[in-house]
């Protein structure tokens, strides 16, 4: 478990070689290495106006688009900027590049340990050929192996692979064949993701226009079952609903973002968070260059929650985690019990053998995390009517109840 004044930064490369058909996330194609020179000056800009939280740096992670394009140099200049301006001894944290293969050499790999990158996060997504081209990615299953080979022999020694389940046409069959030869290639990490189909992307279009067919939500469901209890035999145990790791191997950039932990974020399209607020930047990634290069703060908008919104985050994200939600912790952040706000709704859930609570843990059941977005919808939908005191109220010795045993 992190402590709980860590916290973390994200940097948004969008630039990416060519689209995904599932992708929605801020990403931009066609800009070569001069957009990318720019690009990370506005990087370093943003950072010098940035102020530091309290406490400690716990993960540094390059995401995108498609980090891994970039000229090394440019990774190495980004994270000097960061270590000079931090007014603490850096502690090792980790240190996340997204990649993807196909867009990996030797002299990458060493250049970004060099500069200080302890960590990989390698889209491998599906482990047959037509559906990677399917889904537009620009690579094939060799390049996948390729790379991981590379990563390991340029030293590597914390690496994670994602895949996604669910695809049009996808079979149990090559659910498991993906899995398992993951798995062969030894990773530290897996995240396995349920395709999500979003609004406006071609594979949205396809799906409308009945060329591509979604597998049934019951085999869906079927894969992540698989795939769990595969995955645990092979002691790579979950510790998030969509992720998988090997022990002292769970990704801090998770644990944090679970957590509610603050972060900075640079880039165009990034999301930042601090206690009571959450703040995003201007989308647009020329936009974002011109604004920073002008001294304008790149702000697109803001949220201020109130602590009732905090505190229904801090549950439902908080409950993806295997560990569930220490309920000492929310009386320690919120000086007062999650029964006496949400006693009503935690109830009905627990009714449904969807939570339950263990020791001071508040922990998701094994249908609860089948069914994880309606105990999130709950949560954050529940109507005054139902958020009311109960006996347990001010009360943080919980009673005990089992986790397991509810399916």
């Amino acid at each position: 478990m992190l402590p709980t004044e860590d916290w973390g930064i994200y940097v948004h490369i969008p630039f990416c070689e060519a689209r995904c058909t599932y992708c929605d996330f801020n990403t931009v194609t066609g800009m070569g290495q001069a957009e990318h020179l720019r690009y990370t000056k506005a990087l370093l800009g943003e950072w010098q106006s940035e102020t530091v939280p309290e406490g400690s740096l716990a993960s540094v992670y390059f995401g995108g688009g498609t980090p891994s394009i970039l000229d090394p140099v440019l990774i190495g200049h980004v994270l000097e900027a960061l270590w000079e301006r931090l007014s603490e001894p850096v502690t090792a944290p980790e240190v996340t590049m997204e990649v993807n293969p196909g867009t990996v050499t030797a002299q990458k790999l060493a250049s970004w340990q060099d500069f200080g990158v302890n960590r990989l996060s390698i889209g491998a997504q599906a482990m047959q050929n037509h559906h990677l081209r399917a889904l537009n990615r620009i690579h094939d299953v060799s390049m996948i192996r390729q790379t991981v080979c590379m990563a390991r022999e340029a030293g590597f020694t914390n690496i994670n692979l994602d895949a996604i389940y669910g695809l049009p046409g996808q079979t149990l069959q090559e659910w498991q064949e993906t899995v398992d030869g993951l798995l062969h290639l030894g990773p530290d990490h897996l995240s396995l993701y349920a395709l999500i189909v979003e609004a406006g992307t071609p594979l949205h279009r396809a799906v409308e226009r009945g060329q591509a067919e979604l597998p049934d939500p019951d085999l869906v469901a079927e894969m992540a079952d698989w795939a769990e209890t595969r995955l645990t035999a092979m002691e790579l145990q979950p510790y998030e609903i969509s992720n998988y790791a090997r022990a002292g191997y769970a990704s801090r950039h998770n644990q944090l973002y679970w957590r509610l932990a603050p972060y900075v974020a640079l880039g165009a399209g990034a999301h930042a968070y601090r206690p009571g607020r959450r703040w995003w930047n201007v989308r647009g990634v020329r936009r974002y260059m011109d604004l920073v290069e002008a001294g304008v703060d790149p702000l697109d908008g803001y949220e201020d929650l109130t602590v009732d919104e905090e505190m229904r985050e801090w549950l439902w994200l908080g409950l993806r985690l295997r560990e569930g939600v220490d309920l000492r912790r929310f009386f320690q952040r919120f000086r007062i019990s999650a029964s006496q706000v949400f006693g009503g709704v935690l109830q009905e859930l627990e009714a449904k053998h969807l939570l339950c609570e263990d020791g001071h843990a508040l922990r998701l059941t094994p249908r609860g995390r089948d069914l994880a977005n309606v105990v999130a919808r709950a949560l954050v939908d529940a109507p005054p009517d139902m958020l009311v005191q109960d006996s347990r109220a001010g009360d943080v010795e919980l009673k005990d109840q089992s986790c397991t045993g509810t399916d």
